[in-house]
């Protein structure tokens, strides 16, 4: 059964390199790995380097994200749960808070998480900036398509009554 999806957003197109040691620190803390395939404390993901689809970095600049963010994003590496268990939400939560902090990046939730404010909240259709929502620290960013969170805030969302990653 598959479970949740996140993305880290980073701001520079990842290089062989970069890949390499992205892939070595995965290596590290799993269990084992077979090509995109690894396993955590006996939990089964997936890794994925790049866009999902050609148009989605672009999707996301159209949102304004990038206004309030400085910056843009140049690359995404993308990691699946293939279970649903609470296990598996904190692992893809750590996985996720990781390689953020280690490639400056901004967590991609994949959907809309249980607090903060829903699209459609904000006048102009635009992302908008929240800090510190519903008893976290960090900053949430909300646009139409996600919930986009800093290191800070994902670490908070971890401890969080109503965590749970997007499934």
């Amino acid at each position: 059964m598959a479970g949740p999806v996140a993305s880290v957003l980073v701001q520079a197109k990842l290089t062989d390199e970069r890949i390499a040691d992205l892939r070595e620190g995965i290596g590290r803390i799993a269990d084992s790995v077979d090509g995109s395939n690894f396993w955590v404390n006996q939990r089964p993901f997936i890794l994925l380097v790049g866009p999902e689809y050609p148009e989605a970095i672009s999707e996301i600049l159209d949102t304004g994200l990038p206004e309030l963010l400085g910056w843009s994003p140049e690359d995404v590496v993308t990691f699946a749960a293939m279970g649903n268990s609470d296990e598996d939400h904190l692992l893809l939560a750590q996985l996720c808070i990781d390689v953020a902090e280690k490639q400056a990046g901004l967590i991609d939730f994949g959907g809309h998480l249980s607090i903060g404010p829903r699209p459609g909240d904000d006048e102009h259709g635009k992302a908008v900036r929240v800090e510190n929502p519903a008893g976290t620290v960090g900053t949430l960013f909300v646009t139409s398509c996600s919930h986009y969170g800093d290191v800070v805030f994902a670490r908070s969302w971890l401890h969080h009554a109503d965590f749970r990653m997007v499934k």
